[in-house]
């Protein structure tokens, strides 16, 4: 199938500025063929699209979800990490079903695809479930089955099964491996995750040095920090996903140079659970990747990644007292290509560009929160939210148009949410 989308003002996130020029792109599939000034007319296409007062870039990518936490949105909030974890959300967690995590991962997905968001990154339990959820809402993922010491087997068997079923080329689900945080899994499980990782030749997924008191643990347990402790046991033989990244010695970062993958900083939940700063600014400047998540709705309470993008910007300004620490492109690059090449997946998405993926989004841009247009990046950051997204295009197909979600029903899963968190909360 040919699909050609006309009068597009393309934000291509190709390069270290911004470039911004009115073009057609004609998509083959689910690949960018061309992008190009006036596309010849006479090419034979299945579908025109008109992108008349639309800013069209790169999808945005969450690195951090927890997609069946929905449920937890609103609830018990105003607490600490542990508190919040322990007193409030485990307890309920214990009685989640089968269909409940498919219903409250549908929902999470929704969200994400009527914000922008084209591509996550998930771990929790149950993910088959998820991974359901994922395949009918269109989304591309990266999923994992949680292990802690606690929890092992079955998740170990399911992680090798779905891995041999999607971690084949052009599948828009890939399957990591992920050990849940340093403070829950012994040396033991680590290793296990490790091997794991190295016999599916994936990736692992996992929480790093979220709160003060986590690294507390580890130092008094080990006698060594977070990074230190991944490190010895070789996790960085493999790409990595670190979600949070909060407390980085200056020893850590020599550590995490050299790692394949990068840092998820999930500013709104380290806010919302006082849990601190990342220091987005040095860990960028030690050429370590930093792509941008929400965490579970429970924690962030909204999976809109342009929430995250101006808490993250104005987060790092304040840390620094340096306004010009990290600039408005910077913060779309975490969004984008450099949230791709945390997930290793820069060859596929993250820019558009001939070759890449077409995971487009459009946002309509003649709305008088978004006028002018000064600084076109500025906007996307400061002022704009997920609501002006208008379309988007996952792997060449429109999952939503005009605000429309096309073939998913917003009411029934709302309904079935509903539901769920009547019975349990």
């Amino acid at each position: 199938m040919k699909t050609l989308i006309t009068n597009a003002y393309i934000l291509d996130m190709v390069g270290d500025t911004a470039n911004i020029e009115k073009k057609d792109i004609l998509i083959n599939d689910d690949i960018i063929e061309k992008i190009e000034k006036d596309i010849d007319k006479n090419i034979e296409i299945d579908e025109k699209i008109n992108a008349k007062n639309m800013l069209i870039m790169p999808g945005l990518i969450n690195t951090h979800t927890h997609l069946a936490m929905s449920i937890f949105r609103g609830y018990k909030a105003d607490k600490k990490l542990m508190d919040w974890l322990e007193n409030a959300i485990f307890p309920v967690e214990d009685k989640l079903k089968p269909e409940d995590i498919y219903w409250n991962s549908y929902l999470s997905c929704l969200e994400m695809i009527k914000s922008g968001t084209t591509t996550c990154n998930d771990m929790y339990f149950g993910m088959n479930k998820t991974v359901e959820a994922i395949n009918d809402t269109g989304l591309r993922a990266v999923v994992a089955w949680c292990i802690k010491d606690d929890s092992i087997k079955d998740k170990v068997e399911q992680t090798r099964e779905y891995a041999k079923r999607y971690n084949k080329k052009n599948s828009k689900i890939k399957i990591y491996v992920s050990a849940d945080a340093p403070h829950t899994c012994n040396p033991k499980t680590i290793k296990l995750c490790v091997d794991l990782a190295k016999e599916l030749n994936t990736g692992i997924h996992m929480h790093l040095a979220e709160t003060i008191e986590e690294e507390t643990k580890i130092k008094s347990k080990y006698k060594k920090r977070s990074t230190e402790y991944l490190n010895d046991l070789n996790v960085f033989d493999v790409p990595v996903v670190l979600a949070h990244g909060i407390y980085i010695s200056d020893t850590d970062i020599e550590i995490l140079k050299r790692i394949k993958g990068g840092i998820s900083h999930n500013p709104i939940s380290n806010c919302k659970l006082s849990s601190g700063i990342c220091d987005v600014v040095k860990l960028r400047k030690n050429g370590i990747n930093v792509g941008l998540g929400t965490d579970g709705i429970g924690s962030t309470t909204t999976m809109d990644m342009f929430e995250e993008m101006k808490t993250a910007a104005y987060l790092q300004k304040v840390n620094t007292m340096e306004p010009t620490s990290i600039l408005a492109y910077d913060i779309l690059k975490m969004a984008t290509i450099e949230g791709a090449k945390v997930l290793g997946l820069e060859n596929e998405i993250g820019t558009i560009e001939v070759g890449k993926k077409a995971d487009i989004i459009f946002i309509k841009n003649d709305k008088l929160h978004l006028c002018p247009d000064n600084d076109v990046c500025a906007n996307i950051v400061y002022s704009a939210n997920g609501a002006d997204v208008d379309s988007v295009m996952i792997n060449g197909k429109m999952i939503m148009q005009n605000r429309k979600m096309i073939n998913l029903d917003e009411k029934q899963v709302m309904k079935q949410v509903k539901k769920i968190a009547k019975k349990l909360l």
